[in-house]
């Protein structure tokens, strides 16, 4: 990677950098305010998840961060928060010019076992900033839970004690730079893996915390294994029950896109349900914005995968607002 084509390469003032994030209170560079505008909660709705959203006035500034990262090249089969990259692009890159087996992972809990050191070491050793810059950096890009606002601490802890995370400093679940920055951090891991793939002739690609392989041949259980040491060796665990090992005729699930015995990318069913029923939710309400843009979303995240997919609906969709201002 060309880390020179970020405008953050080399910084050393901190004047500087607040010019390029457009902060214009210094309290925003300091770890116990920033932390103080992130409220961590375990999410129960569903699976129980960490959640750490950061207020408007740090969010807005993670997203400058963000587009100044964005100015890294990465590999063309890294699709962690990537711009015109997709989570079906990335399941795509595994359909090739015949069937394929496959092999693919996912990090456990893996923003927060991304310690503060790790970022640290990015900002200052690859990016070659000053150490008061990477400090700096690294404080709008984690949190510390200690100095957080958390409503239910015990919860959370418990959460992540259930994961065997022991660190309570780390990139935050929620900010607009970590995906990013997850891989960023942790290209060296990556570049192992890859190295492994390539001598065995096998395609991988990475989508934040999934990591998948994918190969015309037989996927050995010694390569399994290999992957396996790299990710212990950086300290990361992998979660076991998500593991999943593919043979060539057998349908295959890569970030929510089935590729189907063929070899061909297609929609999964359960959102093909969600659309057909919001679509019909919308026909008895029409004047319903929130359902409107709720079908909008799945019909965009579900053309990524088929561009021609639910014509109708569509339409409906995009363009049945502007006939009803119209009447």
């Amino acid at each position: 990677m060309k880390y020179s084509d970020c405008p953050l390469y080399g910084l050393q003032s901190k004047k500087m950098l607040k010019r390029l994030l457009h902060i214009e209170d210094s309290k925003l560079t300091k770890q116990d305010y920033i932390a103080s505008l992130i409220s961590p909660y375990i999410d129960k709705t569903g699976k129980p998840r960490l959640i750490e959203p950061p207020r408007e006035e740090l969010k807005t500034v993670q997203k400058r961060l963000k587009k100044l990262l964005g100015e890294i090249v990465v590999p063309d089969n890294v699709f962690s928060g990537i711009k015109g990259r997709s989570y079906a692009d990335n399941a795509k890159m595994h359909i090739g010019s015949g069937r394929r087996n496959l092999f693919k992972i996912d990090l456990t809990a893996f923003f927060p076992s991304i310690d503060r050191d790790t970022v640290y070491h990015f900002f200052s050793k690859d990016l070659n900033c000053s150490s008061d810059v990477a400090q700096i950096l690294t404080n709008l890009t984690t949190v510390d839970l200690e100095k957080a606002h958390i409503t239910n601490r015990n919860d959370v802890y418990l959460f992540l004690s259930s994961k065997k995370v022991s660190c309570r400093n780390h990139l935050i679940s929620g900010a607009p730079t970590s995906q990013i920055m997850s891989y960023l951090v942790n290209h060296h891991m990556f570049d192992e893996m890859q190295t492994i793939a390539d001598r065995n002739n096998i395609s991988m690609t990475v989508y934040v915390d999934d990591v998948t392989f994918s190969s015309e041949g037989r996927i050995s259980h010694d390569f399994t294994e290999q992957i396996y040491a790299i990710i212990k060796k950086y300290r990361y665990q992998v979660s076991r029950s998500k593991v999943r090992k593919y043979t060539k005729l057998y349908p295959k699930l890569v970030t929510g896109v089935v590729i189907d015995a063929d070899g061909k990318a297609v929609i999964k069913n359960a959102m093909r349900l969600k659309i057909i029923n919001e679509y019909n939710h919308l026909l008895q309400n029409p004047n319903d914005p929130i359902c409107r843009q709720r079908l909008r979303g799945l019909l965009t995240a579900a053309r990524q995968v088929d561009q021609h997919a639910f014509p109708t609906i569509y339409k409906y969709a995009f363009e049945g607002s502007l006939k009803c201002q119209q009447n």
